[in-house]
């Protein structure tokens, strides 16, 4: 796929369903009245949904958390990473729907939405829904679209369904609702489920005779001060001119080592590498991409030692780096392979992971070294649920990865693993036992949402 586009200034619609005109555009500070007094009466339904704080609901509402929110969500889609919009209802602020955590390079993303309850289950956060589904399937070209949806959200189950999604997965311990760490089933479409007509043809289809949502009235609750608008807009860029910064620091060192298995140590990668990688990532070409069509001599050019520079100062950060946290992989001193710690979600405290050996070391050396792995991400590094994709027919990853605890929790569709490779892909897992998580808000940039077509 190509490089990430500006996603900023995107409107979809109107589209006109049972005589209610529907449209999706970004979101402004001037919904706060609406977006606050909506969230505040429907508290009921969103909350046990929506991820814990440590604030009361009131205060997880105030005008500071919108214009964040505001600012948040436009940064994201210029940088091509989050198509957040407000939904639109014969020009009432009705809720919100968005495209998270959008990658390019695999074509995939999240859907998440919440409507208000005046407007739900008559189809209007459906044809949201489609509206999306059928924009990033089609114009950004995504493949793979998943929603998260508490197993207790049936509304939202059902729903999901009828818009096209199918159940992947039962994912052990994956969010933070309600004040505790809970299963969330995983839902997903992908380019093969799109209907002939689209998803909203199809959508328009199955709702459009049913009778029509009478518009309710539109009380906004006063307005947001522009002293306090200014105010949080200031705090808000002030953080993220410090952020510019985090490559310049560097994580901890790392060192772990396996008391049953003293030649083998994981270890923080050493600019002094360069050449033992080349000659680990050269001989294991055939594990860590096994469907490129490179030639050997330009696969050799890759790794040189310019590209190893780049990813060595790159990966300084450690797990909030952008590749995430990679750490070589010794046996006796020998550089035989890496463990590596991606994708975190900083807001859920979950990490992806992918461990590969040269193909002369045993089972065994994988085995340890994923067991070390594991072991400093739920101690030091503080995470909750560690996962990783593994091929069906790879049978000697699905048994290291049951050998060290983790639980086969479902199948993913057309899903792009560590090695590049989009097919299925068993998705499996280990978590830790339930957690008080800290107070989220002043250090997500944003919260998400569980899919909910025809639920507030």
């Amino acid at each position: 796929m190509s490089s990430p586009k500006s996603l900023a200034r995107i409107s979809l619609g109107p589209v006109s369903l049972h005589g209610n005109a529907v449209v999706l555009r970004q979101a402004r500070i001037a919904d706060y009245p609406h977006w606050r007094r909506i969230r505040l009466r429907d508290r009921r339904y969103i909350e046990p949904f929506w991820y814990s704080s440590t604030l009361d609901w009131a205060a997880r509402h105030c005008g500071t958390h919108w214009v964040r929110e505001c600012l948040t969500s436009r940064a994201e889609a210029r940088a091509g990473r989050r198509l957040s919009t407000a939904i639109e209802v014969d020009g009432r602020f009705a809720g919100q729907v968005e495209l998270g955590s959008i990658d390019t390079a695999t074509g995939a993303a999240e859907l998440g939405i919440w409507v208000d309850a005046e407007v739900a289950r008559h189809g209007i956060g459906g044809i949201a829904a489609a509206l999306l589904l059928d924009y990033g399937l089609e114009q950004i070209g995504l493949e793979r679209i998943t929603a998260p949806i508490s197993p207790e959200n049936v509304a939202a189950a059902h729903g999901a369904a009828e818009l096209g999604f199918q159940r992947e997965a039962l994912m052990g311990r994956y969010f933070d609702v309600g004040g505790s760490r809970r299963d969330h089933e995983l839902w997903s479409v992908t380019r093969a489920d799109v209907p002939p007509n689209g998803f909203v043809g199809s959508w328009l289809d199955r709702y459009d005779a049913r009778p029509p949502q009478p518009p309710a009235e539109d009380v906004t609750g006063g307005s947001f001060p522009r002293s306090a608008v200014l105010a949080a807009a200031a705090r808000f860029y002030a953080g993220r001119v410090l952020h510019l910064l985090d490559p310049l620091q560097a994580a901890r060192p790392v060192r772990l080592a396996d008391p049953e298995r003293r030649g083998v140590v994981v270890r923080s990668r050493r600019l002094s590498d360069w050449s033992r990688w080349r000659a680990a990532r050269l001989r294991s070409r055939a594990a860590l991409e096994p469907d490129s069509l490179v030639a050997d001599e330009v696969w050799a050019r890759q790794h040189s030692r310019l590209r190893w520079l780049r990813q060595f100062l790159y990966a300084r950060p450690g797990l909030r780096a952008q590749s995430g946290l990679v750490l070589a992989i010794e046996v006796d001193g020998a550089y035989v392979g890496e463990a590596r710690l991606f994708d975190l979600d900083m807001f859920d405290r979950n990490a992806r992971m992918f461990v590969w050996t040269e193909p002369g070391h045993g089972d065994d050396v994988r085995t340890a070294a994923t067991r070390l792995l594991l072991t400093y991400a739920f101690g030091p590094l503080g995470l909750c649920r560690v996962s990783t994709a593994v091929e069906p027919a790879d049978g000697r990853s699905a048994d290291i990865a049951a050998r060290v605890g983790m639980t086969r929790e479902g199948r993913m569709r057309c899903y792009v693993g560590a090695t590049g490779h989009r097919g299925d892909h068993d998705l499996w897992a280990v978590t830790i036992g339930p957690v008080v998580e800290p107070d989220v808000e002043s250090s997500a940039p944003s919260a998400r949402r569980t899919i909910g077509p025809d639920h507030p």
